[in-house]
């Protein structure tokens, strides 16, 4: 199970984590010594520019280059997708668009039937699959392994399934995965 946490010191309690930052955290942690994952939030003001702070977090040492889209129209995520292709190439650096195709949902609708990643957020809260989720929080940093151990995936599971159903009426080519989870994740609990 892949774990990202967004704080180093969680990384002596989650070895082997992935350390995700902001782009203006980049420098410092490389410069500590940490693979650093960049985590860029990609809104509609921001994509012209993408290719460019893709670029920066690189020259700052990052490692890859992990772009999370909030509000972006199809013709924009299309866009933003091969620009993190040219980058890929040009930089030679991972990189991670958190969208996915709609062909990829309907193909293997249970592949996103899931709980996993786990992200540690830098208050040291549990929370699967990415932030926004906090209604599915395993609970705080001690042992994470006593947390994964007690903890039930089903109920992030079945938010999955309700995700899935909706996503797969998006007629778009990309679908932002992550964001339609923290929508359905908003609405269910806004239905309680």
């Amino acid at each position: 199970m892949g774990v990202e946490v967004h704080d180093p010191r969680w990384l002596t309690a989650v070895p082997g984590a992935e350390l995700v930052v902001a782009l203006d955290e980049v420098g410092p942690h490389a410069a500590d010594g940490h693979r650093v994952t960049v985590l860029i939030d990609l809104v509609p003001d921001n994509v012209p520019l993408l290719r460019g702070l893709a670029s920066e977090a690189v020259g700052e040492g990052a490692r890859k280059v992990r772009v999370r889209p909030h509000g972006v129209d199809r013709v924009d995520l299309v866009y933003a997708a091969v620009e993190l292709g040219r980058v890929a190439e040009d930089d030679a650096v991972e990189v991670q668009f958190d969208v996915t195709s709609a062909a990829l949902l309907r193909a293997d609708p249970t592949a996103f039937v899931r709980a996993d990643p786990l992200v540690v957020k830098a208050d040291g809260t549990v929370v699967p699959i990415c932030a926004g989720l906090e209604r599915y929080a395993l609970g705080a940093l001690g042992s994470f392994d006593s947390l994964v151990a007690d903890w039930d995936p089903e109920p992030v599971r079945d938010l999955c399934r309700v995700a899935l159903t909706r996503a797969l009426a998006d007629t778009g080519p990309l679908v932002s995965w992550y964001e339609h989870l923290i929508r359905t994740a908003d609405e269910m609990r806004a239905s309680c």
